[in-house]
């Protein structure tokens, strides 16, 4: 029952944490601007990248990395310090709520982002491994299988490394296991976390209808004009 109600409140810190947007605090504060008024309008790092400086766009990646990052480790190292595949669901859990949050903010009226770069510092602290290994993948991928289409880095590239993270995740799980350094190792994951990798890549699909839709649109109509053989 205690562990229920610890899970519960680091849960409601995840969401909390992940409602923070960081493009609109860092753009108010370094420009004295509303990123939402600027650019494609977007809250979120490639929209402040252009509007307000690469530097700054970098800044606000690390800090919504950072928000799933942050309750997540104060879990583990004070909670669920255990290595059980219940703890680490639970733990991944939180990671998740913070990407709800970034996609549906509390303090924002439920207006967001898509949640990938809180899903990729939620990925690094648990597989990094796993997740590096389908950015490339997914990045070689797209490079040679999908042409002529809108967005093919900072759209497809994330749709892809989104998909293969569970799997690569799950097959190294079956198959390797080779200890790193505290909670990280190649392979050798509990059930708990392989979960949790699948869970989040279903939420970040979830939250990103709209761009998984309009991107197969785009790919039906670039096939269509290319000339056949």
């Amino acid at each position: 029952m205690e562990m229920v109600v610890w899970a519960v409140v680091f849960v409601i810190f995840g969401y909390l944490s992940g409602s923070v947007n960081y493009a609109i605090i860092v753009t108010k504060l370094v420009a004295g601007k509303d990123i939402r008024t600027l650019g494609n309008k977007n809250p979120g790092t490639s929209n402040v990248a252009r509007e307000i400086g690469k530097g700054w766009g970098l800044t606000v990646a690390v800090l919504d990395g950072l928000k799933g990052v942050v309750p997540a480790l104060v879990g583990r190292l004070t909670v669920f310090r255990g290595d059980s595949p219940v703890e680490f669901l639970i733990l991944y859990i939180v990671g998740i709520a913070a990407v709800v949050g970034h996609c549906r903010p509390v303090f924002h009226r439920f207006k967001g982002g898509g949640g990938i770069g809180t899903m990729q510092g939620v990925s690094i602290f648990f597989v990094p491994v796993e997740y590096l290994a389908a950015m490339l993948v997914g990045g070689v991928l797209v490079l040679i299988g999908v042409k002529n289409v809108h967005y093919r880095l900072s759209r497809w590239v994330p749709i892809a490394f989104t998909i293969l993270t569970p799997f690569i995740t799950l097959a190294t799980a079956l198959w390797v296991d080779i200890p790193l350094f505290a909670h990280i190792s190649i392979g050798g994951h509990n059930w708990g976390l392989v979960a949790g990798v699948f869970a989040m890549s279903l939420t970040i699909l979830a939250f990103n209808v709209a761009i998984l839709t309009a991107s197969a649109a785009d790919y039906q109509e670039v096939k269509k004009e290319s000339p056949r053989a």
